[in-house]
């Protein structure tokens, strides 16, 4: 018999009633989740990274909570992001996947922004491999949770409210 080795996750099934928190998010449904959020539901990513991901290369395990509202404070957003990617990285390797380079994805996002169009979705793919290489195959499609419909009501409220303010605009400007 042998025991597994230090760093890398053994593939055992889990014991039935057991939730498993390695989940598969598509990319798509990210970027769509994302875009109709105005951006927001990337607050949620944040707490579901940390949920899913840090709590198995880390000891103790970051909150997911405080990550998340952090996540708000200019400055010590980009550390909670930077700890995210960190998370993930050191997961794909522990999971024996394929991970990315994450300084440099960091450095090129940060400072060009547009990278990230790339960027963000590369980074899921990964998690996503590793959550499936984790759990031999078996990892399953990630269900939508409160803190998804949260902050992607918030970010129809913010589209709503950005029309509404361009439609007075318009109607302000044209009655002038």
């Amino acid at each position: 018999m042998s025991a597994p080795m230090p760093g890398y996750y053994d593939q055992q099934q889990p014991p039935p009633g057991f939730h498993d928190t390695r989940v598969i998010r598509s990319v798509g449904r990210c970027f769509l989740l994302l875009l109709v959020s105005g951006g927001l539901w990337a607050f949620a990513w944040i707490y579901h990274t940390t949920r899913e991901v840090s709590n198995k290369v880390n000891n103790p395990a970051p909150s997911p909570a405080f990550r998340t509202v952090m996540y708000v404070v200019p400055i010590a957003n980009y550390v909670m992001w930077l700890l995210a990617w960190k998370d993930i990285e050191e997961y794909c390797k522990r999971a024996r996947s394929e991970d990315f380079p994450m300084v440099l994805f960091f450095i090129l996002t940060l400072i060009l922004g547009f990278p990230g169009i790339f960027t963000f979705p590369i980074v899921q793919s990964r998690m996503n491999q590793a959550h499936r290489a984790a759990t031999n195959g078996q990892a399953t499609n990630a269900p939508m949770q409160t803190i998804d419909w949260v902050f992607i009501a918030l970010g129809l409220v913010f589209w709503a409210l950005l029309w509404l303010f361009i439609i007075v605009a318009i109607i302000a400007g044209s009655s002038s």
